[in-house]
């Protein structure tokens, strides 16, 4: 069994709480020796105003700053139109899973999800940032929980899939692509459109860079928009 390194850290409000509980200690320290009062004194005096101060610096101070923080790191990796991880959040996951991938021999699969171009979409933006975002709410449900799925290009989508062979990997591709094809949207003028996509998939190779890994799954996606949209093919397929 390899051995993992306690690499835990202690959290911001962790660290604040402690400083906040040891800050009375040190002042009233140092305002007893400059006093001459005892000791034992000048550290029951610390102690009260430490178990007083500390819950309302907690609350009203590390709290709301601890939570700022954390807000800040998750709009980081999130996209603003789908609400998935964006381009960085779902590369920082996929250099992840190559990692562990590498190290284990664990199998992986990744597949490219191109929105094709909804008709109507050439005169009217919305008509793109919906077919997103419904596209975005079908990958959301119906990839599995150990599944990841971010946005990676600007019509379209990585899904990383964990544990999963080149025909399992197609088999789930196939699924969002079905599921995808019987979702329409309101075009307004145009009415109701039917989204479509295509979808290449690539497994991971031991060894190799996450740009190899990619370059496959995009030009199984090429390949699948060269030939009429609204298909899934492997980097395998002739």
């Amino acid at each position: 069994m390899p051995e993992h390194k306690n690499t835990m850290k202690p959290s911001v409000s962790m660290r604040l709480s402690l400083v906040g509980f040891a800050a009375p200690f040190a002042v009233i320290g140092f305002a007893g020796i400059w006093t001459g009062t005892p000791a034992w004194v000048a550290a029951g005096y610390a102690t009260v105003i430490s178990l007083i101060v500390v819950p309302f610096a907690y609350w009203w101070v590390v709290r709301p700053a601890s939570m700022r923080v954390a807000e800040v790191l998750y709009q980081r990796d999130m996209d603003v139109t789908t609400r998935l991880l964006n381009r960085h959040g779902i590369t920082v996951k996929l250099l992840e899973f190559m990692a562990l991938a590498d190290r284990y021999g664990n199998r992986l699969s990744v597949a490219l999800v191109g929105v094709d171009r909804v008709p109507g979409s050439t005169s009217d933006v919305s008509v793109d940032i919906r077919a997103l975002q419904t596209v975005a709410g079908v990958l959301a449900e119906t990839i599995r929980a150990p599944d990841r799925i971010g946005r990676y290009m600007d019509d379209g989508f990585l899904a990383i899939l964990p544990e999963t062979s080149m025909s399992g990997a197609c088999r789930n591709a196939e699924r969002i692509r079905q599921v995808v094809a019987g979702t329409r949207i309101d075009c307004r003028r145009q009415g109701d459109e039917r989204i479509t996509v295509s979808i290449g998939v690539t497994v991971f190779r031991r060894g190799e860079d996450i740009q190899r890994l990619l370059q496959r799954a995009g030009k199984a996606l090429e390949r699948a928009r060269a030939r009429g949209c609204n298909r899934v093919l492997s980097d395998l397929a002739a």
